[in-house]
């Protein structure tokens, strides 16, 4: 079961645009094989809100699923979104 965190992080790109690792909460999380990307749609019945909304409607949401780990052991699956203004999000943490 998925957990909700929809948090800030930094993410730091490779050359090809992948994320390589991201830090949350202090601690740096490295990213282990290949990142799989995917894009998610705001349902077209549901309006866009916020600051953002004019962008939202335009384009659909880019997430990442990642296998990552901060002690180098233990590794769990997380999705990160890149936000429209480039900022990044961690938003589940698959447990």
């Amino acid at each position: 079961m998925p957990e909700k965190i929809d948090e800030p992080v930094t993410v730091v790109l490779s050359p090809e645009g992948e994320p390589r690792s991201f830090v949350w909460r202090r601690f740096e999380y490295e990213i282990t094989g290949v990142p799989q990307a995917f894009f998610r749609r705001r349902p077209w019945w549901q309006p866009a809100t916020g600051p953002t909304a004019a962008v939202l409607e335009r384009i659909d949401r880019e997430l990442w699923r990642v296998e990552a780990s901060c002690t180098g052991d233990d590794f769990l699956t997380y999705d990160l979104a890149r936000e429209p203004d480039g900022q990044w999000r961690l938003q589940l943490a698959w447990r």
